[in-house]
């Protein structure tokens, strides 16, 4: 089998490839309404299918983040031998962690390609709904499947291991339904804890493919949840479909002290002029992080495309993506596109 068949496509098809099917019009929908379809309270069928007025309107639709085309070719090495498994509350899921690190004398060409330097975080997320069936007979899926595609370009100044939670902070305003929330993000602590110390240096692509399964509140047993694990189990080797919605963000950039210290970058992780980050550090120098209102002394990070640096606590940025995906002081999204606010 070529490369092109062992590859599965993840694709918005832009406005001049499509008929606009009346038919087909869907837009990718999110509970928090953020997206929403004809009937907000049904599900999206798989694979999502797109028309052109959703397509040329991606970048705006109800204020959401602008949907892209992408390619998903599955490459890597997968950390550990299996995926790891975690439950909370009514949610279990499974997450498998997979790094691509370019050989030493690739890595000039790898950072030369894409947004910030190459890095790049990918979340794959898929979700299911389930219920007791009538008559208490087992579970059955309550609701069709979710499935998201998000892209987190790491900056220059970051690192794939250190960006993992703010990319994971972000995913309850933007995929998670409302009211399973906490418990999905007690759920993603869980999967992702101790990852980050696993995650090689040099690692150009951090992929994180999530099978989660959420049982009906009213239904919860701890009998039942066992069910719930072994349905994912089954379900984590299907593979994805070709065609759904994806999303792509920028995430916050450390400010690290070494590099603001010095006129130029210390070695190549830092691709930003080092110049620019001891700029900033200067100006935050005595302030307070809008945020907690403590002083902006360690653990700083500024938030991407702003017009003006915006710096805050890394903690306290992880804080309010778990809420927002907008800028504490100017509500710049993170899926803004870098020209606009």
């Amino acid at each position: 089998m070529d490369d092109s068949a062992r590859a599965s496509v993840l694709a918005l098809p832009s406005p001049l490839a499509l008929a606009g099917d009346k038919e087909e019009e869907e837009l990718f929908e999110s509970d928090d309404e953020s997206y929403y379809e004809e009937d907000s309270d049904d599900e999206v069928d798989v694979p999502l299918k797109i028309d052109a007025v959703v397509a040329a309107g991606a970048s705006g639709v109800t204020g959401g983040p602008p949907l892209h085309r992408w390619l998903y070719v599955p490459e890597g090495r997968f950390l550990g031998p299996a995926p790891r498994f975690a439950s909370a509350g009514n949610t279990a899921g499974f997450l498998g962690v997979a790094v691509v690190v370019p050989p030493p004398a690739d890595l000039p060409a790898a950072s030369s390609q894409g947004q910030a330097g190459g890095k790049e975080i990918l979340v794959l997320y898929r979700y299911t709904e389930f219920e007791a069936a009538p008559g208490d007979l087992g579970l059955e899926v309550s609701k069709k499947t979710k499935l998201h595609y998000l892209r987190f370009a790491v900056p220059p100044a970051g690192d794939a291991a250190g960006s993992l939670q703010w990319a994971g902070a972000s995913l309850a305003p933007l995929i998670y339904p409302s009211h399973h929330s906490s418990e999905l993000q007690a759920l993603w602590s869980k999967l992702v804890s101790n990852v980050a110390v696993c995650i090689p240096p040099g690692t150009t692509r951090l992929k994180v493919i999530a099978d989660v399964g959420i049982l009906r509140l009213e239904d919860y047993t701890p009998g039942r949840m066992d069910v719930v694990m072994d349905a994912l189990q089954g379900m984590i080797a299907d593979p994805w479909p070709g065609y759904h919605v994806a999303m792509e963000l920028s995430l916050p950039e450390p400010v690290h002290a070494q590099c603001a210290a010095e006129a130029e970058a210390a070695d190549g992780d830092c691709g930003r002029p080092a110049k620019r980050r001891k700029v900033v550090a200067e100006e935050v120098a005595g302030q307070e992080c809008s945020v907690c209102f403590e002083l902006l002394e360690s653990d700083l990070a500024v938030w991407p495309g702003c017009s003006l640096p915006h710096v805050f606590h890394g903690a306290c940025l992880a804080d309010t993506l778990k809420g927002s995906e907008m800028c504490p002081l100017c509500r710049r999204k993170l899926s803004a596109p870098d020209d606009k606010v």
